[in-house]
């Protein structure tokens, strides 16, 4: 019995040094895995640093400040193109044709045309180069450069040109704002469906209104815009001409230059002489009448004289005499 009471001090005594060296053990190994967890973490940190740090500029600007968010790329721009060319050519009839089948060709349409020249006046006065064109044109945009390229085909382009404009933001702005009104139509029209008193429809009824305005307004806007971003507008002016304009003297050889000089000069010569004799032959009429008073005035003066000439030298006296006495 005494030795068991011995035994029983040892016996709590290994028994919480077990405990304690367990404690000790469990410890130590939930330190090590929570080190070993940070040291895997750590070891994933700089990889996932590296993978950022490996962001091109362009996609940290679209990253917005947060690691695998990248925001979303914008729509493509909303562009306008439009162009203008003057065409100078010796035969305009085919070249109004040949324009129509180029535009009708390339899938476009005349959105608006006129033609001035070619009246009496211009007729009279031999004027063949007086007729012009003027057409405004709508092209596909994918056949907007083939069809300015093609019209060197037509005859002689003067001048041309290209305008870009980009309509991104006010495109963008105004689809936001199309939205907005929808969102608000649908709130009214919730609104106007729990409405019970008179005045309060009255009031979500003009609110209505002036909301679906804005709606209509927005989107003809956009119609509007979709149509000249699709279409491409041209504006052509032909010009029927004699002879080309002159080119431009450092792309023309000195040779060409004195020979179109030259045939400039001949083709205003001779002009000049049309222009002369058919003043002449119009003027006609008048010259004869012109001579006839002429030679009326001429006989009736030499008659006078002739009367004058023909009286006596006693009927001068005579004459004379009577207005001394007066």
């Amino acid at each position: 019995m005494k030795t068991a009471k011995n035994l029983f001090p040892l016996l709590f005594v290994l028994v919480l040094s077990l405990a304690l060296t367990a404690c000790g053990t469990a410890k130590t190994s939930g330190e090590a895995d929570f080190k070993s967890e940070l040291e895997s973490d750590y070891a994933a940190a700089p990889g996932e640093h590296a993978e950022n740090s490996a962001l091109s500029p362009e996609n940290r600007e679209k990253s917005n400040g947060a690691v695998g968010i990248a925001v979303q790329a914008p729509s493509s721009d909303k562009i306008i193109y439009s162009g203008y060319a003057e065409i100078e050519t010796l035969d305009f009839d085919k070249t109004l044709s040949d324009l129509q089948k180029m535009v009708e060709n390339f899938g476009g349409f005349f959105q608006n045309s006129s033609v001035a020249g070619g009246n009496y006046e211009a007729v009279y006065k031999g004027r063949n180069t007086s007729r012009t064109a003027d057409y405004t044109i709508r092209i596909p945009v994918e056949k907007f450069d083939q069809v300015k390229e093609s019209l060197k085909n037509l005859g002689n382009v003067v001048s041309s040109g290209t305008n870009a404009e980009n309509i991104t933001m006010p495109y963008t702005d105004t689809e936001s704002r199309l939205a907005a009104c929808r969102t608000k139509e649908a709130r009214l029209l919730d609104l106007l469906s729990k409405a019970e008193s008179m005045e309060d429809i009255l009031a979500i009824e003009n609110a209505l209104s002036d909301v679906r305005y804005e709606i209509e307004s927005l989107t003809s806007q956009i119609k509007n815009w979709d149509s000249l971003i699709t279409y491409s507008t041209l504006t052509v002016s032909v010009r029927e001409v004699a002879l080309y304009s002159k080119g431009n003297s450092s792309s023309v050889s000195y040779g060409r230059q004195l020979k179109e000089a030259f045939v400039h000069s001949l083709c205003a010569v001779g002009q000049f002489f049309k222009d002369l004799l058919k003043f002449l032959v119009g003027a006609l009429p008048v010259i004869a009448v012109a001579a006839l008073f002429a030679a009326a005035g001429f006989f009736i003066v030499k008659a006078v004289r002739k009367k004058k000439s023909s009286k006596t030298p006693v009927e001068s006296d005579a004459a004379e005499n009577s207005r001394n006495r007066q």
